[in-house]
């Protein structure tokens, strides 16, 4: 460590100039890093069992078309889908005595389902 005021060298702990008695400077050590700052995300499975990537509740498109054959695909909104559903359930009732109503039914229930939670595809 040198002297500021005569330039002499000392000892690296000395506090005053060794020649002329000036007071030396000390450094002040570094100050330590801040450590990173984690984050930890995480969600409640309330929320995972809830949110779909589409934004729709599955379980509502269900009991949705439930209730009335393509009501869960006009939630999905899958225009196409759900008049094709409907209109095949009104005639399935004249054709088939409601054989393919109940399938075209179960479709609707399982399909406003599976698009609503993100793997079904919208027409």
């Amino acid at each position: 460590m040198f002297c500021s005021s005569c330039g002499t060298e000392n000892a690296a702990g000395a506090r005053f100039c060794a020649k002329c008695g000036t007071a030396l400077a000390t450094t002040a050590p570094a100050p330590a890093a801040p450590e990173p700052i984690t984050t930890v995300r995480t969600s409640s499975p309330a929320a995972v069992a809830t949110v779909s990537p589409t934004g729709k509740q599955p379980w509502l498109a269900l009991v949705l078309s439930l209730v009335i054959i393509g009501v869960g695909q006009l939630y999905n909104n899958d225009w196409k889908k759900a008049l094709a559903m409907f209109v095949g359930a009104i005639l399935g009732i004249y054709l088939t005595a409601g054989i393919a109503t109940f399938a075209i039914w179960i479709w609707s229930m399982v399909d406003a389902y599976r698009v609503a939670s993100g793997s079904g595809k919208v027409w």
